[in-house]
């Protein structure tokens, strides 16, 4: 199908039916996210053009302009992707038993941050922010400390642990700490070890994630720390 039979059939028709339109708009959105990574990781942010990317994805600017208007927009998603994964549980899990519930979510962030590329962006990030100060709205305080919809999954979970008193979060003064401060010490624990050394070791190869020791500790600690009755 030409690029120009794409954007017929993505724009609709009397001869286009639902179902087959819903599939080019999501083909061509996977060939443009893909194109935008590819080019992003391999000239940089500043040094590649939507033009580039249309002409990579085999989609026509228009295409490409409807759905991105802007490279920021488009570097936004394609950052939003790479924190996407199949978990577990799309919602937090049930609290009562936090070792369960901390193991499950270590689990799936473990997958998250070893994914192929996810480094690879980070590092892309570190690098040009400093000349595209833009690229700091589009991933907040950074890309690899945010994380979006999955840290808010931690935090109300966290959070859910605490209304049922099996989990209290005290400082080592007595001061009551927020589920988020809590939420960044488990998830640190983990990025340090997973992703952290990517970022400043070309040859470092990160444990596999399906190695349930990193894990192990993180929750380990986090129970020690902050189990009611420790």
């Amino acid at each position: 199908m030409s690029v120009a039979d794409r954007d017929r059939a993505e724009t609709g028709g009397d001869t286009c039916q639902a179902g087959y339109h819903a599939q080019i708009k999501a083909e061509n959105r996977a060939r443009i996210i893909r194109a935008a990574r590819d080019l992003f990781l391999a000239r940089g942010y500043d040094k590649t053009s939507l033009a580039q990317i249309a002409r990579e994805a085999r989609v026509s600017t228009g295409t490409l302009f409807k759905r991105y208007p802007s490279k920021a927009a488009l570097f936004a998603a394609v950052t939003s992707e790479q924190w996407q994964l199949d978990v577990q549980y799309a919602e937090p899990p049930p609290p009562g038993d936090p070792r369960y519930g901390l193991d499950h979510i270590g689990r799936d962030y473990a997958c998250l941050v070893s994914r192929p590329g996810t480094a690879a962006l980070c590092r892309l990030i570190i690098t040009e922010l400093p000349q595209m100060p833009e690229l700091a709205d589009i991933v907040g305080t950074g890309f690899a400390i945010d994380r979006g919809p999955f840290f808010d999954r931690l935090r109300d979970y966290l959070d859910a642990e605490a209304q049922a008193g099996t989990l209290d979060f005290r400082s080592a003064d007595g001061q009551t700490q927020p589920a988020s401060a809590v939420a960044e010490q488990f998830l640190g624990m983990i990025c340090g070890q997973l992703l952290w050394p990517q970022l400043v070791r070309t040859d470092f190869v990160p444990p596999d994630p399906t190695d349930t020791t990193i894990v192990d500790e993180a929750v380990a600690l986090m129970l020690t720390r902050y189990r009611t009755g420790s």
